[in-house]
């Protein structure tokens, strides 16, 4: 069986407890960091002798540190790989330098929906410390506007039509055979009771104009925030309300949402479960396993 000569894995990828074993299969040597290095010098030092790289969204690998590490043949991403422009990774470089980049998709997408599910009705019903009306309601009949129905905007779709809710959507491209009307962002924006995105890393959908638009409830579950944070705050400020997780955020302004009253913030990535963990082991080490089996 090929094997790596040093597989690193550069931070808290958060799969080590499931995928050490498989992963000492695939390597003469693995060495597993559980902290998220905080400069690229510590970076480069992890991994320029290394052949094999596992790396989490939340460390980015630069051009310059790349262009240092010779021997690096294979980087795995420990999270969805959507494209270039999301990537943490500078894609252009290891393209440059022969390295395989592969990612993991539909890891964390049972633990989103359930939980913009379940905050939903918190602030519904008021059962929480937040309530957007004054006396508690239903889902049903109530207006959800998504931007962006990939797999976990359709998975919080058919979750939220269960319930009752209307569900219309906005994506870059209308979706075939989708039972759910397409409208145009405008319209979706101001027929909406609540705006939900879930769209891919480092691309921003909702600026001030946008806010001006839409009611009272703002939801985003995607990788990274989906909105200007100066736009956001007005809107906050406003008297409205929004539920976040803490992927979702800009992490500069953690503390301000934190003090925030009409913001529900988790203080996790709702959809890093123990189940998604396990899912995302299993798919890294099957990518692993692929790229040994055809190089």
């Amino acid at each position: 069986m090929k094997k790596f000569d040093l597989l690193v894995m550069v931070d808290n990828t958060g799969i080590a407890e499931f995928a050490l074993p498989a992963l000492e299969l695939s390597a003469e040597q693995v060495v597993c960091y559980e902290d998220f290095p905080s400069d690229q010098e510590t970076i480069l030092r992890r991994i320029q002798e290394a052949d094999a790289v596992l790396v989490s969204w939340n460390t980015v690998l630069t051009k310059e540190t790349l262009s240092q590490c010779h021997k690096l043949r294979y980087v795995g991403l420990c999270c969805t790989y959507f494209n270039e422009a999301s990537c943490n990774v500078d894609i252009p470089c290891c393209r440059e330098k022969g390295i395989t980049v592969t990612g993991v998709s539909h890891y964390g997408d049972y633990g989103v929906a359930e939980y913009v599910i379940s905050e939903l009705i918190q602030v519904v019903k008021g059962l929480g410390p937040i309530s957007l009306y004054e006396e508690q309601r239903e889902l049903r009949h109530m207006k959800l506007g998504i931007i962006g129905l990939g797999t976990v905007g359709t998975m919080i779709a058919e979750a939220a039509a269960f319930f009752g809710m209307e569900v219309a959507y906005h994506n870059r491209t209308k979706k075939a055979d989708c039972p759910y009307p397409y409208m145009e962002k405008a319209d979706l924006l101001s027929s909406s009771d609540v705006i939900l995105t879930s769209i891919p890393r480092n691309q921003i959908v909702m600026e001030k104009e946008d806010f001006d638009q839409m009611g009272k409830l703002f939801i985003n579950v995607g990788v990274g925030p989906s909105f200007n944070q100066e736009a956001f705050a007005h809107w906050i400020a406003a008297g409205n309300y929004a539920i976040l997780d803490a992927g979702s955020i800009h992490k500069e302004y953690r503390q301000w949402y934190r003090e925030q009253e009409r913001i529900v913030l988790a203080d996790r990535v709702a959809g890093f479960t123990y189940n998604a963990r396990q899912r995302l082991a299993e798919k890294a080490v099957k990518n692993i396993k692929d790229f040994l089996d055809t190089e």
